[in-house]
């Protein structure tokens, strides 16, 4: 494990690179969080986690039997749901360091979880197309086959109403969470739908292969469409109540306003960013945190933290 860390001053970045951790042998596919620690997923089959405080790495780490391509961290239930390349889930204890549950449900990869704490719901998703719906005791309520091929992402909104999904055919659909219907289909990508985000306003982001970013109204109407990178766009992200990031594999992640859609930063390699495909996100106060081909991790704060 290493750690670097960096404090350029440079007043017109809203954000600069902090530190990155290196561990894995490989790309890193997917992170997660709770309140003390960072999890992250690698293609060289290991679960790792990392002290947020320290940046360090604890004993903590999780051999996998196949890659493991998605993470959920469970709030105050210091449990972590990992979704696997054969299609099973691991339910893990964080503390005792063991296996709670094993479910093979999924035929394929699972590339998507979710929780809907409201509901008192988990949603996880495959390449095939198919999403499962489970209680908080891991009993599926229902299957929802929308054979659509690979759903990257799923998104529940903040009062649990509904979830949407990010499917390969291009569109992103959306789910009441009481009987589960389809309440709307919005074809936003022409090449597949890899990333999506619900604003605050109801409004949602949805991005794709196509490297654009489209901003949709409740209703599904589109109200602005933008190129935002040079390759697939992996990641949609709020950043706190005036920003949002995008990460792409153009090895590129990229700050908007919420409020117009205009690009604020490009964090790159003149920013000493990743080498390549950038695959994954998570937000924190005071900055956010990315992972991807390049088996780093990077921290990015806030630069008004660098005079603190």
């Amino acid at each position: 494990m290493q750690t670097k860390r960096m404090n350029k001053n440079n007043s017109k970045e809203l954000y600069f690179k902090y530190s990155q951790i290196l561990g894995h042998q490989g790309p890193i596919y997917a992170l997660s969080q709770d309140s003390e620690y960072i999890y992250s997923a690698s293609a060289d089959k290991f679960v790792a986690r990392w002290n947020k405080l320290s940046e360090e790495q604890d004993q903590f780490a999780i051999r996998c039997s196949h890659a493991p391509f998605s993470l959920l961290a469970i709030p105050n239930q210091s449990q972590l749901l990992i979704g696997l390349s054969d299609g099973s889930l691991h339910l893990i204890d964080t503390i005792l360091k063991k296996e709670l549950k094993y479910i093979k449900a999924h035929q394929s990869a699972v590339f998507a979880l979710a929780m809907n704490p409201q509901q008192k719901q988990y949603y996880t998703a495959d390449s095939e197309g198919q999403i499962f719906v489970w209680d908080k005791e891991w009993n599926l309520l229902i299957k929802l086959p929308l054979a659509c091929g690979k759903i990257r992402q799923i998104v529940v909104a903040e009062d649990g109403s509904y979830f949407i999904a990010a499917c390969a055919d291009g569109f992103y659909r959306k789910f009441e969470t009481t009987f589960f219907n389809e309440i709307l289909q919005v074809y936003a990508h022409h090449d597949g739908c890899t990333a999506l985000s619900i604003l605050p306003n109801g409004d949602v982001l949805s991005a794709g292969k196509d490297a654009y970013i489209r901003r949709w109204s409740r209703a599904g109407e589109r109200q602005n469409a933008f190129a935002a990178h040079l390759g697939t766009i992996y990641q949609l992200l709020q950043l706190g109540d005036q920003h949002y990031i995008s990460a792409s594999r153009d090895k590129t992640i990229k700050i908007w306003s919420m409020l117009n859609d205009s690009i604020c930063q490009k964090l790159d390699l003149q920013m000493a960013g990743h080498r390549h495909s950038i695959n994954a996100l998570l937000s924190f106060n005071g900055g956010f945190i990315s992972a991807g081909d390049d088996k780093r991790i990077i921290i990015w704060k806030d630069s008004q933290l660098k005079s603190m």
